[in-house]
């Protein structure tokens, strides 16, 4: 690989009847705006992290490389590689970038016998504040890069750091889930990692395997402590399932407190705006009858009661004239109370679907 590569990760009714006031749900609609807005911003301030302009990593070490891209493409930051004879690219590269914004960060990952300590003093003489992960093997770079930049995941990738055939499965996982890559070797993850998760991973949830990473007696320690756990099996081999609804993992789930309390809020809030809902729905409805006048109810009711009836047999049901009866039914239908259809010499007269289920 030679020279620096950058990438970064990224009918309406004319006269239908109201009942006249406000509605009361508006006040509840607005406060839940307002606390789903203020939970969001408590999440968002809760889970910052530092922010790094640009991370550096050996292009040409492939367990630094895959952990640096998940990183770089999750968060937003340029990956440079460097490699045996690009240094003084790199450096050109990180100078010309610094002169045109102010307060340049770089992170560098991978310990100093994979980027020299020298190169880190010459990015730092440029100006720029310059962090570095590098731990004495790839399993212990890997855990420090999740417990230092990235303990606001929720899921985490374990994949065995020795098997290259596994990296870009792992990358893939990764970034699709927004999660940070964790070798192991020979079945176990580095030391440490069970409390690391404890003290500083702690809004995990899900850890996902690729293939053989992890062996059998860490996966029921992980299950036994609530986490969820996948394992992304090669093409055509039998998926083993694990995790599940166990106590442990109920009480994961609810010892975080943002989502509980929002998922808390919303779910009163919502129920709220359901009942005032249906009140208003149930007063329109036992309302609605006053808004018509004492003939036009009694015409309505007879209609009511028999579904669909002929217009000429309206004045001898009611008492009223033919021409009342023609005015009062050219009225409701104006309001899409009732509807007519023509049928022989006459009309047959019914109320109107909506009308129907309003009264109903």
């Amino acid at each position: 690989m030679n020279g620096p590569v950058a990438q970064q990760g990224l009918e309406r009714w004319p006269a239908e009847p109201e009942v006249p006031g406000s509605s009361p749900g508006g006040p509840a609609i607005a406060l839940f705006l307002i606390l789903l807005a203020f939970s969001q911003v408590v999440v968002l301030v809760s889970s910052q992290q530092p922010h790094f302009d640009a991370v550096v990593v050996r292009g040409d070490i492939y367990t630094d490389w895959a952990i640096a891209m998940a990183y770089g493409i999750t968060h937003g930051s340029w990956v440079i590689h460097l490699v045996a004879n690009n240094e003084e690219e790199v450096l050109s590269l990180l100078s010309g970038f610094i002169r045109f914004k102010k307060s340049v960060s770089i992170l560098i990952i991978g310990a100093p016998n994979a980027v020299p300590i020298e190169f880190e003093n010459r990015v730092r003489s440029l100006g720029a504040s310059v962090s570095r992960v590098g731990g004495a093997t790839r399993l212990d770079t890997s855990l420090l890069l999740a417990v230092n930049y990235w303990s606001n995941c929720k899921s985490l990738i374990l994949v065995d750091g020795l098997n290259s055939s596994y990296y870009m499965v792992a990358l893939s996982a990764a970034v699709e889930r927004g999660a940070p890559i964790v070798y192991t070797k020979d079945g176990k993850p580095p030391e440490g990692f069970i409390n690391s998760l404890k003290e500083h991973l702690k809004v995990v949830k899900s850890i996902i395997i690729i293939g053989s990473s992890l062996n059998s007696d860490t996966i029921k320690k992980l299950l036994s402590e609530g986490y969820k756990v996948k394992v992304l099996e090669e093409v055509g081999a039998p998926a083993p399932r694990y995790g599940g609804w166990s106590l442990s993992y109920i009480f994961r789930e609810l010892s975080d407190p943002i989502p509980l309390a929002t998922g808390l809020i919303i779910g009163v809030l919502i129920a709220y705006i359901s009942f005032i809902y249906l009140l208003h729905e149930k007063k329109e409805k036992i309302d609605l009858m006053d808004f018509f006048t004492v003939d036009e109810k009694k015409l309505i009711d007879i209609i009511m009661e028999r579904e669909e009836i002929p217009q000429e047999d309206l004045p001898n049901l009611t008492g009223f004239s033919k021409p009342k009866i023609s005015r009062l039914i050219k009225e409701l239908v104006d309001r899409r109370v009732i509807k007519r259809k023509k049928s022989g010499k006459t009309y047959l007269i019914r109320l109107t679907d909506k009308f129907r289920s309003q009264t109903s």
